[in-house]
């Protein structure tokens, strides 16, 4: 299982701290199970949270704060290389221009409108997790990372869908699961499954799916399947 999402919020106003507290609860409780809960670490001054020595997946930063302000903290980030995504909370709309920077991904006015929050931690989450699938089924919505799906498998007239997280039984085709997730990075090594190529570990002729299982590659497949897999990790290397 992936590691929890690790969020930081600095303020030095207990009022603020608290009202981020309770959004960013609110907003993963609807998130969940396919996205745990994440750890929450506050903090009411930037000298407090960086004397943590922790890493953190996101910052909920006020600008104006004593001492040593968010724009310090960002320059911070930068400065060390921090893949921190920063989201500023201010009471003052000029400060925005000057609080921008590569690790900045996005901003919220005080006081702070659920709604508006809801979308930038939308943003954010996109862009540390990568993009979702919303699929309803027996009236209920399934928000499923994409990156986070390990395999599909056909069972009758159903699939499951087994993520790091959980696992969702549903009426859905093999043909839908193709054509909604991303073609580069999944493979279909069977009729019966759908691999995430970034899960797939290959033994003799079989692929690891979980814990004590494995599937055998289909022998019309393997050649097409190994050339995805090794264009696959052609494109991390390219990346990295």
């Amino acid at each position: 299982m992936a590691p929890k999402i690790k969020i930081a919020i600095c303020d030095d106003e207990a009022a603020g701290r608290e009202n981020l507290l309770r959004m960013c609860e609110a907003f993963f409780k609807q998130k969940e199970p396919a996205i745990e809960m994440p750890d929450i670490h506050i903090f009411a001054s930037g000298g407090e949270m960086i004397g943590a020595g922790n890493d953190y997946d996101i910052l909920l930063l006020d600008i104006e704060m004593p001492a040593q302000d968010g724009i310090s903290i960002k320059e911070y980030f930068e400065s060390n290389q921090k893949q921190t995504r920063i989201i500023f909370t201010t009471s003052h709309r000029e400060r925005v221009l000057e609080a921008f920077g590569k690790n900045v991904v996005g901003f919220l006015l005080k006081p702070l409108c659920p709604k508006i929050f809801r979308k930038v931690m939308e943003k954010t989450l996109l862009d540390l997790c990568g993009p979702v699938l919303e699929i309803a089924e027996n009236g209920e919505t399934y928000i499923l990372p994409v990156k986070r799906i390990k395999y599909i498998e056909a069972q009758d007239k159903y699939t499951l869908a087994v993520t790091e997280t959980g696992e969702y039984l549903m009426r859905k085709t093999m043909k839908f699961w193709e054509s909604a997730l991303p073609f580069q990075d999944f493979a279909r090594i069977h009729k019966s499954y759908l691999v995430n190529l970034e899960y797939f570990e290959k033994k003799g002729g079989e692929v690891l799916l979980d814990t004590g299982k494995t599937v055998k590659i289909s022998r019309f497949r393997k050649n097409e399947v190994m050339e995805k897999y090794r264009e696959f990790l052609r494109r991390k290397v390219e990346v990295m």
